[in-house]
């Protein structure tokens, strides 16, 4: 499964929640649950080491994911974190680990999938909104 190279975390330096960068390497810890890695602060690039818990995700994603049960997936759509979709494109079932929100209002949920890997999906999509915008910009 692929592994993100950013996390949310609240800045130790400059004391802001803010997108930290993977910048070195790993250490596991079984017993503690937690693993230890090297992060930069995208904002005044302090680096620090910080202890993320292991995802909870991580242990279910072990569990096969039935198709049966999965949620066909379409941009129009809402989903729910947790909730089991069928992509038809990559032919892969995933679960939903995240819901954001990009800079232009669009939502978007991350998808981690059995044989993909985690991807970005757009929800929530109005079509009926581009065919207002469309329509305003030809008058």
């Amino acid at each position: 499964m692929a592994r993100t190279k950013y996390v949310m975390h609240e800045c130790a330096y400059c004391h802001k929640s803010t997108k930290m960068e993977l910048v070195g390497g790993t250490q596991n810890a079984q017993e503690t649950g937690a693993e230890k890695s090297w992060y930069r602060c995208t904002r005044c690039k302090h680096s620090a080491l910080l202890a993320i818990p292991m995802a909870k995700s991580d242990k279910k994603a072990d569990a096969k994911i039935d198709r049966s049960v999965c949620v066909e997936y379409s941009k129009e759509k809402v989903f729910t974190i947790g909730q089991a979709i069928f992509f038809s494109e990559l032919n892969d079932v995933g679960r939903v680990i995240r819901k954001d929100k990009t800079s232009n209002g669009i939502h978007s949920i991350v998808v981690s999938f059995e044989n993909s890997g985690e991807r970005k999906l757009i929800e929530n999509f109005r079509t009926d909104f581009s065919d207002e915008l469309a329509t305003s910009v030809a008058s």
